[in-house]
């Protein structure tokens, strides 16, 4: 049994060689980067929603994709993401909390002096941040 024009069938339509990875690389990059973003600071989702599937499906539109690959990236990277900032959000609130009390001036160097006054909780480093 000839199976060689089965197997030119299937493989003449691949990409050329290089990245064949399966999801996209670069697309949960994207969708990683914008899901913790926006889940960082809201106020950014309007610059950063239509960057993610634009830079994901230029892997596309250069041949080195399918649709699905960068499709299920984006799904991913986003879900992902959404899970390890639910997840580590609290923790590290906590270890910036305990570097600010500790007052040494390196780590109040590298997380911020912190609300100006304890009595005032609203008060935040970073407008429109959601994190402690």
């Amino acid at each position: 049994m000839d199976t060689s024009g089965l197997y030119r069938a299937v493989t003449a339509r691949r990409p050329p060689s290089g990245d064949h990875s399966f999801p996209g690389n670069q697309a949960a990059i994207a969708g990683a980067a914008a899901v913790a973003l926006v889940m960082a600071a809201r106020r950014l989702a309007p610059l950063v929603v239509p960057l993610a599937p634009l830079m994901a499906f230029s892997r596309v539109f250069v041949g080195v994709h399918y649709p699905h690959d960068v499709a299920l990236g984006l799904l991913l990277g986003g879900a992902v993401a959404a899970l390890l900032v639910l997840a580590l959000t609290g923790p590290a609130a906590l270890a910036v909390r305990a570097v600010r009390a500790g007052r040494i001036r390196a780590g109040v160097l590298l997380t911020g002096p912190g609300p100006a006054d304890t009595a005032s909780p609203e008060v935040r480093n970073v407008p429109g941040c959601r994190m402690p």
